[in-house]
Order: C-alpha cells, then structure tokens, then sequence
C-alpha cells in the first residue's frame, strides 16, 4: 500500500488558487471547474519537496499571504483583498528591491503556472498537443540508434 500523502493546508491552498486567479485573468482564461485538480496537482508536487525545502515554501507562502498589512493594503490577508488590489501586491512583490523577497515570488509564481499548465484541460484551451512531437522524437531516436548500430558493424 502506498504511503498516503497529507492533504495540503487549506490556508496554503487557498493562497495559490487566488494566485493563479491573478496569474490568469478570467477573461483570458477561466479556471472555473478545474480548481480541486490543481490543487490535487499542487499536493502531488508538494509531496516530493525535501522536507525542509517544504517547510520553508509553506513559510514563504504564509508571508505572502498575511504581510499586506506591512505594505499599505490595510489589514487583510492577500486572498481576502479586492482583484485589483490583489494585482498591485503582486506586482509589489515580482517588482521588489529585496532580492529574497523577489526570488521568492518568481519561484512561486514558477510552480503555479506549472501546475496551471500541467493540466490536459488547459493544453487544449491554448491548443497545444505534444503527441506529434513526441512521436517524432521517438522516431528520430530510433533513426539515431539505427545508425550507430550500423557505424559499430562497419
């Protein structure tokens, strides 16, 4: 059997659902339906962070979540403020001259668009298909070996 996964916080969760929100604006794409998958997504690449690496994510995303009161957005956590205000903190944040605090920011911003864009719902909303390519890489290989081989017997 094997081992179960802890389910990730809810806090933590919620946080990276209104991200992506704001990463993909409903009028370009709507994440309406495929919210829980991601968040199953996040849970699955989550689980595979070292321990600590996890911890410090989770730390740095609880920041993110509960500073806006330091920055001038009143007292409020980022998920409970209005989409436009949400928008200014995250251009705070991806524009900030404190070098941990910007890293940070784009190695969160990084993991939610890749799990928004892991997703085969949205690779046929953008219209991307990697059958062909795939294919055709195998065959390439295929054609590569084929000529070695025959280098080795000459």
């Amino acid at each position: 059997m094997p081992p179960s996964r802890k389910s990730l916080p809810k806090d933590i969760a919620r946080v990276l659902l209104k991200l992506a929100e704001n990463l993909f604006p409903r009028s370009e794409f709507d994440l309406q339906g495929i919210e829980h998958d991601l968040v199953k997504n996040c849970e699955r690449m989550i689980a595979e962070f070292p321990k600590c690496f996890r911890w410090g994510f989770f730390l740095g995303i609880r920041l993110f979540e509960w500073l806006p009161f330091l920055f001038g957005f009143g007292f409020s956590r980022f998920s409970s403020l209005p989409e436009p205000r949400q928008m200014t903190y995250v251009d705070h944040w991806a524009l900030c001259r404190f070098i941990p605090k910007r890293e940070f920011f784009k190695t969160l911003r990084a993991f939610v668009m890749l799990v928004v864009f892991s997703d085969k719902r949205v690779w046929e909303y953008i219209g991307y298909d990697p059958e062909p390519h795939i294919k055709q890489r195998i065959q390439m290989r295929k054609d590569f070996l084929a000529q070695e081989d025959g280098r080795k017997t000459v």
